[in-house]
């Protein structure tokens, strides 16, 4: 089993606080709030990351287009996919630092500075009421007349 979690699948995509991003399998520290940004993607995504991070040696061209995979440096445990696109997202860090690292939410744990309850990164977010933008990887409801 395993794989990539589907997009916004998880509670940390919207976390807008500041904080530690850590393993949910060790407790490594691996990224840092300052560096988060929304990439739309769907995906816990960073400009960079601590020293907990290993990232996978590919070709530059790999990384710009597949990416290269990302594991903690402690345990092993995969932590997602790190892309050379970061010039694309104007405004935010990883407009500097030329990369985006797109992480499963389920791979973190957050740990809030002021001190506060931890936030478990395989806890789906709240359900948004109608009315919003419609979720493009779910199919529309079609309404049937019967004849």
């Amino acid at each position: 089993t395993g794989g990539t979690e589907k997009p916004y699948s998880s509670v940390l995509e919207g976390e807008e606080r500041d904080g530690t991003y850590v393993c949910a399998g060790c407790g490594t520290e691996l990224f840092a709030s300052g560096e988060k940004f929304h990439s739309g993607t769907g995906w816990p995504s960073f400009a960079s990351s601590l020293n907990g991070v290993e990232v996978e040696q590919v070709s530059a061209v790999q990384m710009s287009l597949l990416g290269a995979e990302l594991r903690c440096g402690t345990c092993g445990g995969h932590l997602g996919d790190v892309f050379n696109d970061g010039y694309l997202f104007v405004g935010t860090p990883a407009f500097k630092s030329g990369k985006r690292y797109c992480i499963d939410g389920g791979a973190l744990i957050f740990k809030p500075a002021d001190g506060s309850d931890e936030v478990i990164g395989d806890t789906p977010p709240p359900q948004q009421k109608s009315g919003g933008l419609a979720n493009l990887f779910e199919p529309p409801t079609i309404n049937a007349r019967e004849r």
